[in-house]
């Protein structure tokens, strides 16, 4: 028994130091991978940029590691930053000397510990689709949004980095126009973007008239895409930004015609007015055949039409008459001649501009009639006398677009969605739930139950196996506040 006595401290004091220097080493490497985690992360935000990262980030480390901490000394790092194919990387390794304590009896004074960091950063190719519908400047939001926009890309200080970043911008009533061909050079190229979003047409020919046009949604999506399809760059982070505040009237198709046209087979938008009857002018009527317009022309907007849903006038070469009558007000007095002439809308529409080049997109476009809104399960037809039939088929021909936008695997695009909502009485509301399902956001919940979507309110609208992104709703003053939480989530994605 004394034997064992004495040979105890042989045995205990060797594990008791082994215990107390491994917990001392321990929490020196939990602190050093804490400082490197720290410098990576705080670095690689400057990523892509002028600075030098590598020197800020051994400032950083240097920082967050104090000097003797625990004993520990001789702090050593290798930082390395590459760039490759769009994908920026800084990396540290870093080790420190600790001395220990009662391993020392058995010679070991000094143990050395070293952690690894690495942050990666892609860079951003942005397309930002602006909704300039009748109703934006109906209630005086153009002036917010050119705001906000210039802020948001076109400052020098701002969230994106000018020569690296890829930034254009789409906008849409009844047709689209390419406001500004992405470029990485969207700052410091003439005209940069600040012009283009300054002179966004808002209004006819820059002046105080309203621009009486609908929300073809579909077509600002498609064309945004197509842009980012034409970049084609896998390794960076794709991102449609959609910044809207209404819900579709509107889409693209190629009409068969009977008797107007000398042509029988036009392109065009073919719109249901909103506004009609009492507030909240939702859901849409059922009847009433003046409320319909079709537009027959390329979709593209040239600036120079009278109201830009109008195409056909006497100068038109496809011989249609769909406008007869336009007055200098605008009011359309023979869109009834539409249905006389088309009786139904196709099966299936969608933008005839730039269609040819994604294969999930060919030339016969999406479903009119399933979607959002399923026209067998609600005894819906395509008859052009029924606004509701329209304005439904709206919403399919966009929710299709930007499913087939959140199933490309190739540059797997983001969609940020931001839904601009009214307090006056003079607008459509605006239809949140439906946006956020555009957007895929997981952690939407659906506000009011829709019978006709099939939809109940406390739902989700995240679709598995389709890229996540996120729908930020704001009004008119707090827009800037919803495009920073956009471009922190942007940066967020791209570390």
């Amino acid at each position: 028994m004394i034997l064992v006595m004495m040979m105890l401290p042989v045995f205990l004091i060797p594990l008791v130091g082994l215990a107390i220097d491994g917990t001392m080493l321990f929490i020196v490497q939990a602190k050093l991978s804490s400082a490197a985690d720290g410098a990576v992360l705080g670095a690689g935000r400057l990523l892509n940029t002028s600075a030098n990262t590598t020197e800020i980030a051994g400032e950083f480390l240097n920082v967050n590691f104090p000097t003797g901490f625990w004993g520990a000394r001789n702090l050593q790092s290798n930082i390395s930053a590459t760039d490759v194919s769009g994908l920026h990387t800084i990396y540290i390794y870093a080790s420190v000397q600790v001395p220990l304590l009662f391993m020392r009896i058995i010679g070991q004074n000094y143990s050395t510990v070293a952690v690894n960091a690495q942050s990666t950063k892609r860079d951003v190719r942005m397309m930002i689709v602006v909704d300039r519908s009748g109703s934006v400047v109906l209630e005086g939001a153009n002036s917010t949004i050119v705001s906000v926009l210039n802020n948001f890309v076109a400052s020098s200080s701002g969230y994106f980095l000018d020569g690296t970043d890829e930034i254009g911008m789409i906008s849409f009533g009844g047709a689209w126009k390419l406001d500004f061909s992405p470029t990485v050079y969207f700052q410091s190229s003439t005209p940069n973007i600040a012009t283009a979003i300054n002179n966004i047409p808002f209004t006819l020919n820059g002046g105080s008239s309203t621009m009486n046009s609908g929300t073809n949604t579909s077509e600002g999506l498609y064309q945004a895409w197509y842009q980012l399809r034409q970049i084609n760059d896998p390794s960076a982070l794709n991102v449609i930004l959609l910044l809207t505040d209404g819900r579709p009237s509107g889409f693209t198709g190629t009409f068969t015609s009977t008797y107007h046209c000398t042509n029988t087979s036009h392109p065009g938008v073919l719109q249901a007015q909103v506004s009609q009857g009492s507030y909240p002018y939702w859901p849409p009527p059922t009847s009433n055949s003046n409320n319909i317009v079709l537009g027959i022309e390329d979709q593209q907007f040239q600036g120079n039409t009278n109201y830009e849903y109008m195409y056909d006038n006497t100068t038109n070469p496809g011989g249609c008459n769909y406008t007869t009558g336009i007055g200098s007000s605008g009011s359309p007095s023979g869109q009834q001649l539409v249905v006389n002439d088309i009786s139904t809308f196709p099966s299936t529409a969608g933008p005839v501009d730039n269609v040819g080049s994604i294969s999930a997109y060919t030339s016969s476009g999406v479903s009119t009639t399933t979607g959002y809104y399923n026209f067998a399960n609600l005894g819906l037809s395509r008859n052009l006398t029924v606004p509701k039939s329209v304005r439904y088929a709206a919403f399919n021909v966009a929710d299709n677009i930007a499913t087939l936008i959140r199933q490309d695997t190739v540059i797997k695009p983001v969609l940020f969605v931001v839904g601009l909502t009214y307090s006056a009485t003079n607008t459509e509301p605006l239809d949140s739930d439906w946006l956020a399902r555009l957007a895929n956001d997981p952690a939407y919940v659906i506000q009011s139950t829709d019978s006709d979507a099939g939809t109940t309110a406390g739902g989700s609208v995240y679709q598995s196996g389709q890229t996540a992104g996120w729908y930020y709703p704001s009004s008119a003053a707090n827009l800037s506040s919803a495009f920073a939480n956009v471009a922190n989530q942007i940066l967020r994605l791209s570390q």
